[in-house]
């Protein structure tokens, strides 16, 4: 393993540094090193060196670069490990086991007190019926706020407390889609794939598919600094109580680039089963519009996530025609995108199987609510109000008025930040 690696020289070298500055660089948690087996030579690999030389390169184009140090999930070319553990070695533990795995504690209780439930069931009944899934979900995050005296504590136990109760009633608090009141199992009882899977469906599910569900939970869980992490990190960088840490994770998942790009392929199965794969794939490069599910910013020839997932669909939808029309438009995607298939793909697959109301690959996707409460209690450790990002002027652009250009700038010196 050794050989794979670099020594101070070589990683100072592609930087482009001295190795005084390299160990500053380790020093600030920038990058990690680790000795070789004659316990007296440093060794950094490659690809965080590569990462901390990307976000220093300075570029006209707007583009954010950072690098921060965690312990919660490493990513590498052929899937990502939560504290060194592989993903997809975990698929079949309980989305709660591997919550908190990756929180770091002992375990906990996952039930909610009486008074947060009816909160959370109050807020709900006051929505339409027309409201979004992700719209439920920030709903049961406030009310649970709300209804948190100790909110602020600081204390990691108390973060994985807020998670617990986070997980569950985002879960337990989504209407269930049969109405028999023999179908809704109890606060504390059953995994959280199991409860989730009637409150996005009306099918009934084998074992294999309610698995699948949860397969999917866990290969969520987390993901480094995805957009929506980094704004959950931020949050806790100012020291935000947990339930505001999840409310900043959610904001950023909303975006039909990150958390709701499932929805899209859902919708493209949609179509091609009503159209045809081709047609509908047709339509869509006639149209100039991007695939959803495809490309990734840290896979570039597969996401391992995608793979696993799709192995999970196959075998617990074996036999089921639809199946085979999944597969059509997965190939013809592969031969006519220039792209490879991520995880977003499986999980429209897995929406549309299912036969899941739009909008579930949200909630699916909220099991990232494990991976933000990871991140931010590993934040509270960092000194706070440590992200403090600088603007560089923007020309003016010829449609906007000088006094709206100016105010674009956030240069009124308002707010603490």
């Amino acid at each position: 393993m050794d050989d794979a690696l670099l020594t101070a020289a070589e990683a100072a070298s592609r930087l482009g540094v001295k190795r005084q500055t390299l160990y500053a660089y380790v020093s600030r948690g920038l990058v990690s090193r680790q000795l070789s087996l004659d316990g007296r030579t440093s060794l950094f690999h490659p690809d965080e060196i590569d990462a901390l030389r990307t976000a220093h390169r300075r570029t006209p184009s707007g583009e954010v670069g950072s690098v921060i140090a965690s312990a919660v999930t490493r990513i590498e070319p052929d899937g990502h490990s939560y504290r060194e553990t592989a993903a997809v070695d975990l698929v079949d533990e309980p989305l709660e086991t591997v919550a908190e795995l990756l929180w770091g504690g002992e375990g906990g209780s996952w039930s909610v007190d009486a008074e947060a439930i009816a909160a959370v069931s109050a807020l709900q009944a006051a929505l339409p019926d027309h409201a979004e899934l992700i719209d439920r979900l920030r709903g049961s995050v406030l009310a649970l706020s709300a209804h948190d005296r100790l909110r602020h504590d600081p204390t990691p136990e108390s973060h994985r407390r807020a998670g617990r109760k986070m997980l569950t009633a985002m879960v337990d608090g989504l209407p269930l889609r049969t109405q028999s009141p023999a179908d809704d199992p109890p606060i504390d009882g059953g995994r959280l794939a199991d409860r989730l899977w009637p409150r996005l469906s009306s099918e009934s599910p084998t074992t294999a598919q309610r698995d699948c569900l949860n397969a999917a939970l866990v290969l969520m869980a987390d993901h480094g600094l995805a957009a929506s992490t980094f704004a959950a990190r931020i949050a806790a960088s100012v020291r935000a109580d947990p339930y505001s840490v999840v409310s900043a994770g959610l904001g950023a998942m909303g975006g039909v680039l990150h958390g709701a790009a499932s929805d899209d392929v859902h919708r493209l199965f949609d179509d091609a089963a009503r159209l045809g794969p081709e047609v509908a794939i047709g339509r869509h490069l006639r149209d100039s519009r991007p695939i959803s599910g495809t490309g990734h910013a840290v896979y570039r020839d597969r996401d391992p996530r995608q793979q696993a997932l799709a192995e999970r669909l196959a075998d617990a939808w074996a036999g089921d025609e639809r199946l085979a029309l999944v597969h059509a438009t997965r190939d013809i995607v592969t031969e006519r995108v220039d792209r490879p298939l991520n995880v977003d793909f499986s999980l429209g697959a897995l929406t549309w199987l299912a036969q899941m109301e739009p909008g579930s690959g949200q909630c699916i996707f909220v099991a990232r609510t494990a991976g933000w409460i990871a991140h931010g209690i590993e934040e509270m450790t960092e000194p706070p109000l440590r992200f403090r990002a600088i603007a560089r002027r923007r020309p003016q652009r010829p449609d906007l008025p000088e006094d709206d250009a100016e105010h674009g700038s956030g240069g009124n010196g308002s707010g603490s930040g």
